[in-house]
């Protein structure tokens, strides 16, 4: 039996925080590399009025791992999460932008709205330079692969150690995962999307531009893009809690209107 085929009948617990009361529940998913606390301070503004649910995405804080998994495999094994016979509002930021949009594509029966926080999922312009570079260090990564296979050697961790980003480095267990998502374009799912849709990005962020959320815009039919002013791709979930907060909640009324 594969590792996927068993976790389809034996899906993952994932961990989560649960507070708050309300009707309306709300479904917190962090970025790479954090787990649910990242979504704490925002989350906490709707403490009063909604049911809100802070997930560990798996391989992050205390939800198990999901081998070789992408973003569909994430939406697929949230789903049973979820309780039937209601419809949700996800929130990601960044990584977990990228899980609601599967969500929402993939689940729509489980999915009243999305709310993408500096969501990340479609490639940003690149200037010919950065294009050139990126081709030439892929080719010699493909070199020290093919050399490590003829000559048993271990010329492609050196590659990684030297050339791969922080996070790749850092992913472990998570290489394929992360892998699978920096090189995904999620405009043609987006456009599967039916659920209205709020995009939240700062104006300095470098992680994930604003040009990414205009382009979510533009793939998703009801969609509105909002940009803050002054945040970056970090502090948008703490310095600018009140801000998104105030974003949200206009959301929400003309959901409900």
């Amino acid at each position: 039996m594969t590792m996927q085929n068993s976790q389809k009948q034996n899906p993952i617990k994932w961990h989560h925080q649960g507070f708050g009361d309300g009707e309306q529940t709300l479904i917190w998913l962090h970025g790479w590399g954090q787990n649910h606390t990242a979504m704490h301070r925002i989350a906490g503004l709707f403490k009063a009025d909604h049911k809100n649910r802070l997930f560990d995405q798996p391989g992050f804080g205390e939800t198990p791992i999901i081998e070789n998994g992408g973003t569909e495999e994430y939406a697929d094994a949230l789903a049973p999460q979820l309780e039937n016979g209601k419809s949700h509002i996800i929130i990601g930021h960044s990584y977990g932008g990228r899980v609601a949009i599967q969500m929402a594509a993939r689940h729509p029966e489980k999915v009243k709205a999305i709310i993408l926080i500096s969501g990340a999922g479609i490639p940003r312009k690149r200037s010919i330079k950065f294009k050139v570079r990126a081709f030439v260090l892929r080719s010699i990564g493909q070199c020290a692969r093919l050399a490590d296979s003829i000559f048993n050697s271990n010329l492609r961790e050196q590659y990684s150690n030297r050339f791969g980003s922080n996070d790749y480095r850092n992913a472990g267990e998570l290489r394929t995962t992360f892998v699978k998502a920096v090189t995904e374009n999620l405009t043609i799912v987006a456009k599967q999307v039916k659920a209205p849709t709020l995009l939240i990005y700062g104006s300095d962020d470098t992680e994930t531009p604003p040009e990414i959320g205009q382009k979510y815009e533009d793939a998703i039919t009801i969609a509105r893009y909002e940009e803050l002013e002054g945040f970056n791709h970090w502090d948008i979930l703490d310095r600018g809690a009140y801000q998104c907060e105030a974003l949200i909640r206009k959301f929400f009324q003309d959901l409900n209107s």
